[in-house]
């Protein structure tokens, strides 16, 4: 619809959405609230367990449509007790971390790999990390003995790092899934493409990167809708409740993931929301 003011003509369904996104409005409600939706990329610790028990999270999930989501975090028994609120819908993680400091030096723990194994014997992870880990530690035996676990036990890695350190983990282990987190650390089509291209097996995740997909009127730029389309099955969408705010805040994140999936074409958009994460899990059909 068009108005004249001052001799301009004005789109008012323009000045709408802008006003919308303003105030950090969803623009599309109908469309978010029916696309349901795997998380790939979520933490819930002990300090998160005790302000939003296991049941308010499933009951979070719900409102949400978020249909499962890979979850890990430290201390393990947190995520554990995620896990038998739900498990048809929560996809642990083992965290490879007992504290703080091992996020930055857990590659130079020798005792690592075997705390892991016996961690493992519980049966019910899909997947190790999120590890963090970048290009000078590429060659630690301790991330050698990780992808090799990863590689006998058909468990999915969760990796923070550089490409260089995708690189590596694929010489080791060809054979090896790896879900790269955040997009990895230079989120750009044209670095993205190639490694894509290169490992099959290689899945992103793009927990944290929303706002980079869009103008700033919300409308998708036009070289993140040519990434997505063409890299369609190797795409996962995420939040990543990287600290206990972060949940406060799950309602306006899937939003805005809602947000930018409903400007794709809609079998692209289930792909990444939740088919992707259906084939690599296993899940069951999203209705």
């Amino acid at each position: 619809m068009m108005l004249r003011s001052g001799g301009l003509l004005v789109d008012v369904r323009l000045v709408g959405l802008v006003l919308m996104l303003a105030m950090g409005l969803n623009p599309w409600p109908l469309a978010a609230a029916a696309q349901p939706l795997v998380d790939a990329h979520l933490h819930y610790s002990g300090v998160d367990a005790a302000e939003l028990p296991p049941a308010q999270v499933i009951a979070l999930f719900d409102r949400k449509r978020i249909q499962a989501a890979v979850v890990s975090g430290q201390p393990q028994w947190a995520v554990e007790a995620l896990y038998r609120a739900a498990p048809d819908r929560i996809l642990p993680f083992l965290s490879v971390y007992r504290g703080p400091a091992d996020k930055s030096g857990w590659m130079h723990d020798p005792d690592l790999p075997r705390r892991v194994a016996e961690a493992l014997r519980s049966g019910i992870y899909r997947g190790i990390g999120e590890i963090h880990l970048f290009a000078e530690d590429r060659q630690s035996p301790v991330l050698a003995a990780l992808v090799a676990i990863a590689a006998e036990q058909d468990l999915m890695l969760q990796v923070h790092g550089d490409a260089a350190v995708i690189e590596e983990i694929f010489a080791q282990a060809p054979e090896v899934t790896v879900l790269w987190a955040h997009l990895g650390t230079d989120p750009r089509p044209q670095v993205l493409a190639p490694l894509l291209a290169r490992y099959p097996r290689l899945f992103v995740d793009t927990s944290v990167r929303d706002e980079r997909f869009v103008d700033d009127q919300g409308r998708l730029w036009a070289q993140w809708r040519k990434f997505f389309i063409a890299h369609q099955a190797q795409v996962l969408v995420g939040v990543d409740t990287f600290w206990t705010p972060r949940w406060r805040r799950f309602s306006e994140v899937t939003a805005r993931i809602r947000g930018w999936l409903d400007q794709l074409p809609p079998e692209v958009a289930a792909r990444l929301a939740y088919g992707n994460a259906a084939r690599l899990f296993g899940l069951a059909s999203s209705e």
